[in-house]
Formats: structure tokens, sequence, C-alpha cells
């Protein structure tokens, strides 16, 4: 019975490109497998005691909207996933985005994500959401997103914030700052990876769930943490590789991109479309870092131009507008792209491709940015008395950036990222509130 994935695992059309929606069997197996069942004593995957709520305190698929359900998934993960296909952890994160925060919940989100605490006003357990690099508008996005899923439990009391400039010693300062607090939960993504071990180990030894969403960790690790939600990297180069290589054209290279250097994103992702594409005859002409930030990847898209180096694809784990119109900018057809994190902003640079006769053949992947509430929702399940798989991956289907159309929302915020489950008006506060 497969309740894990063992993977390392943190935009397409020439005319008209068949969706492709690819799941990983492993990922889709979770759902089925996974034992998610109260048991008779109230203790988590950790061995701490539940401290707050009980099963039946969790919000589940079965006492939510249906229809509200299916549309979370889809906006989620860019594809219509039946709920019983999603592990526990996934289904119960998807219900409770489900339901819409009241005014009086959006206040307290307007609140708290301007304030590193803020207070609910009932409950008992507090949650530490960390911030690796908050720098930037996924961040942005990413904060408000766990923030909402945190309010969403009555059982929260309290949520602490922090943050910082992508530097690992703030981010080891950070924890152990938040350890220091006594906070119940600790929701981080890893992206300094196994550097933050150490860290880990204290959080477990003070009685703290640990919970990681988006980036991996070491596959030996998971007994170090509460819960691992990785982003399943691996499938997805392997998956990208594997369509942009279907795209018709002679020049059989390609350029790989990530942000910051030694990240254990590109650790993960990187390695595997590289052997996907050499082994589909394709070679690497060169690799970048963006920084993450618009001007980073204005800066490598110049100077992939600039190089004369001709590819026929690029991969970043980053969203491809600056690429794109640099492109645009030179009057050239772009090659085919492949990122995972598209923003609102994207819908408009397609457009502005296809005006000029440049037509994109664009692949993506869901932005990620609501991987912090599935982290959420593990450590309520958890403290609910509810087991949970030391390793949830959920899947990571990969499509043409032509067939997510429908998430294009009137008046989103440009910076924003598809696939977010914020509201319209939530988005434009969480960016507004900065970092």
């Amino acid at each position: 019975m497969i309740t894990t994935s063992s993977r390392k695992s943190p935009g397409y059309r020439p005319g008209r490109v068949a969706s492709v929606v690819a799941l990983g069997s492993a990922a889709v197996l979770l759902a089925a497998c996974s034992n998610t069942t109260a048991g008779s004593s109230k203790t988590g995957a950790t061995g701490t005691n539940a401290s707050s709520g009980t099963s039946d305190t969790v919000i589940t698929p079965d006492k939510v909207d249906q229809k509200a359900l299916a549309d979370t998934i889809h906006r989620a993960l860019f594809a219509n996933v039946p709920v019983s296909q999603l592990d526990p952890v996934m289904a119960n994160t998807m219900a409770a985005a489900s339901v819409p925060l009241t005014p009086e919940q959006n206040a307290l989100l307007q609140k708290c994500i301007k304030q590193a605490s803020c207070d609910t006003g009932h409950g008992t357990l507090t949650i530490g959401i960390n911030a690796t690099d908050a720098n930037n508008p996924w961040w942005n996005i990413r904060r408000a997103e766990a923030t909402a899923q945190a309010l969403a439990y009555p059982q929260v009391k309290k949520i602490i914030y922090t943050s910082s400039s992508g530097n690992i010693a703030e981010v080891l300062a950070n924890l152990r700052s938040l350890i220091a607090q006594r906070v119940d939960i600790i929701v981080d993504n890893p992206d300094f990876g196994a550097a933050i071990l150490p860290v880990v180990r204290q959080a477990k030894s003070a009685g703290i769930l640990f919970i990681t969403a988006n980036a991996p960790l070491p596959d030996n690790s998971t007994n170090d943490t509460a819960v691992q939600i990785p982003f399943d990297l691996c499938q997805m180069g392997k998956t990208a590789a594997e369509e942009l290589a279907k795209v018709p054209g002679k020049v059989k290279s390609y350029a790989l991109y990530t942000g910051i250097p030694g990240n254990s994103v590109a650790a993960a992702w990187h390695p595997c479309a590289q052997k996907a594409l050499n082994g589909l005859g394709w070679t690497q002409a060169t690799q970048g870092f963006t920084q993450w930030t618009p001007q980073g990847s204005s800066q490598a898209a110049n100077a992939l131009l600039a190089s004369g180096k001709k590819v026929g694809a690029i991969l970043n784990d980053d969203y491809m507008d600056e690429f794109l119109k640099a492109y645009l900018a030179s009057k050239t057809t772009p090659p085919a792209t492949f990122n995972d994190a598209p923003r609102f902003s994207s819908f408009q640079v397609e457009k502005q491709l296809k005006t000029a006769n440049l037509n994109p053949v664009d692949m993506v992947a869901n932005g990620h940015v609501w991987y912090g509430r599935a982290a959420v929702t593990a450590g309520i399940m958890l403290k609910a008395g509810i087991k949970v798989a030391p390793k949830v991956v959920p899947p990571v289907p990969v499509v043409p950036m032509s067939s997510i159309e429908d998430l294009d929302i009137p008046g989103a915020p440009a910076t924003s990222v598809i696939g977010t489950l914020l509201t319209l008006d939530q988005m434009k506060m969480a960016l507004a509130s900065g970092s």
C-alpha cells in the first residue's frame, strides 16, 4: 500500500496543443491508501499529545458544498482531480479552502497579514508561519493563503509570522524564535533543505509539530518532521521535459533556470528534467539564475538572447513573463517554455505574443502558492488526534497555458499567482500588505 512518494521532490500551443494532465501514479494512489482514521489515543505522527479539538472539528469534504470543492481543486491543481484521488490531508485542505471566510474572518485576515503576530480571540493553538524569501508577491500570497487557512479553524488562537531576505542565518534565527515562543505548529517552506534540520530537531524535542510544504527535504528526514508536503518536483520535471520534447522544431537544446543558487527546489527538479531531455536526444545549452525576481528574470532572458544561443525550450521554476517579453521586444518567436509559477500577468503576455503572431508554446504547473494551507491542515489534523502520513505528495498536473484560460479572474492583480485560492479582494489585500 502506497502512502508516500519516494521521489526526491523545493508557460503550450503552436496552434492548438491538446491538454495534458500528468498526475504521477504514485501521487494519485496516495488518497486510497493513506490511513487518516483517528485512533483511540489523541496522538499525532510525532507522538505529541493533541491539544485542541477532535476529528469532528476538522473540515472534511462531506461537510462542504461539492461544486465549490470541485472548483477549488481545479483552481489549485489546474485539473479536475476527483476528491477520492487525493490524500485525506489534501482533501481536507481543499474542503476548508472551499468555505468562504466570514466578514469578521476577512477583517481578521487583513489584520493578521499586516502584523507579525495576531490573536483570533478563540481557540488554544498557536501557529508559526516562517517565510524563507519574503521579498516578492509569491510569498505575500503564500502568507495570506496559510493565514486564511488557519483562520478557518476555530482551534487556532494565535498566528505568528517570521520572514527573512533569503539568508539561511536569518531563517534559522526565525525558526529558533518560534521555538522559543512555544508555538504548537510551525509551517515552513524549507528552501535551504537539510541545512534547517538541526533546528527542526530542536522543535521536535520541544514538542512542536514542524510541518514543511513545497520545497523538499532529504528522503531520510521524515522522522525529524511531523509531516512533509513537498511539491512533486522530480515528476514535474520529467513530465515537463517529455511534453516540451514533443514540440515540432529542429533545435534540440534547452536552457534551465532557477532562483537563488543552492536552493533545494532546483536540486530536485533540474536533474530529473535533464535526464528526461537528454534521454530524448536533447542537449543543455545553458543554465542560469533569476533570483526569483522580475529584474533577475529580465537579466537572464536578455543574456540568453545576447548570447546568440538557439534553444528549443526554456524550463524555469518561476513565471516566464520576463523571458517572453524579451522575445516579444526582439520580434522573435520564443522557444517552448515551462514554468511552475504562472501569474495573472502571464495571460496578458500570451495575448500580446499572439497579436504579434509570435505564437507561444507554454506549459505550466500549478503555482503551489497554496501549499501552506495543506501544512496548516495537517497540523490541525494531528492536533485533533488524526493520523497523518509522514510525507504527503499532492499530484502536479502539467498542462498547456491555453487550457487554464478559465482561471483568468477579471481584475486579478497582475503579480498574483494563478492557482491561488484567495478571493479577488484577498489577493489585493495580500499584495498590498507587503512582507
